[in-house]
């Protein structure tokens, strides 16, 4: 089987989810640790590396993708997309998932997770497709010119301006008035090799954020948190994480049906689904931390349920 991982991975870096997946997985099949950032897209090899003893990674070279099942756990989001040869963020991304269907579709990988088709809709540009108000989605927007983000932002008061690849708050803009957006602008004009059509707009909504973990498209666990820092703001004095996946927890039920359903309408097999306030704002496919912690204290940790996943899943191969 194939895994693909943050390249630091291999350097040293502690990745939690991502090295108990290959602890566990690499007990269970002949496992190629894969680097994002590292396929040859016209030659069609990936860059490969074994797990040797002490958790530490043996070079194997350029090899032809070639497994009964490819993980692709690191998407690459936070790579230099111009040092690999693509001009926008998401022609990278796009060559990627090509990548893994060719391989698909040419019966060289059994079966990739999440399927290509599916990751691509991990894109917060794709909420931008659903009904939001019949699956608790915060309205999402994608515009072709910035007169566009001045008429939202002037009807909506706060927007968020959001990557529509991306991750961890990376790239995130609050904007509050004019003079936020023209501030946009003229970051997105000072980049170069970011555009307009590579970020998506969002009403600015407060509230406690939740995370529901979904492995095999099952919810497995849940955290809720309160004034987490964001990229305009540090925590708040109140900052607190906590589980949240019980019954007895006010709007829980409602929360792991409204995941449930988009979910399924998603076909996501292994991810989040993450709330503000009372409603849906992003859909996290592989690559999600399936840990959460505060002030080095774990709080919830959904790694079992996923390595056990994976681990069975291989039996049935």
């Amino acid at each position: 089987m194939l895994l693909t991982v943050n390249p630091m991975l291999v350097t040293g870096k502690r990745f939690m989810t991502q090295r108990s997946l290959v602890t566990a997985l690499d007990k269970h099949a002949d496992l190629l640790v894969v680097t994002a950032g590292d396929y040859d897209f016209a030659r069609g090899l990936v860059h490969a590396y074994r797990r040797i003893r002490g958790g530490r990674f043996d070079e194997v070279g350029m090899v032809a993708p070639e497994a009964d099942l490819w993980i692709v756990y690191s998407d690459g989001y936070y790579l230099d997309h111009q040092s690999l040869g693509f001009a926008r963020r998401r022609d990278f991304f796009n060559a990627q998932v090509d990548f893994h269907q060719a391989q698909l579709d040419a019966g060289r990988v059994g079966r990739v997770i999440n399927d290509p088709v599916v990751e691509a809709r991990t894109l917060k540009s794709w909420l931008a497709s659903v009904d939001a108000t019949a699956h608790r989605i915060i309205p999402t927007r994608v515009f072709s010119s910035m007169d566009e983000v001045y008429d939202f932002q002037k009807d909506e008061g706060a927007i968020v301006a959001k990557p529509d690849w991306g991750g961890a708050g990376v790239g995130a803009h609050r904007l509050l008035n004019e003079r936020d957006v023209r501030r946009f602008a003229q970051a997105l004009a000072d980049a170069q090799d970011t555009h307009l059509s590579e970020y998506c707009f969002q009403p600015y909504q407060p509230g406690d954020e939740k995370r529901l973990w979904f492995v095999g498209g099952r919810f497995v666990a849940g955290r809720k948190s309160r004034g987490r820092k964001t990229p305009w703001a540090g925590n708040a004095d109140d900052y607190d994480v906590y589980p949240y996946d019980s019954a007895s927890v006010e709007g829980f039920i409602a929360d792991l049906e409204a995941s449930q359903r988009l979910c399924r309408l998603s076909g996501l097999d292994v991810g989040s689904i993450d709330f503000i306030g009372e409603r849906i704002n992003e859909i996290n496919g592989c690559g999600t931390v399936f840990t959460e912690y505060k002030n080095w204290q774990c709080i919830v940790d959904a790694r079992p349920a996923l390595v056990k996943y994976f681990v069975d899943l291989l039996q049935t191969l």
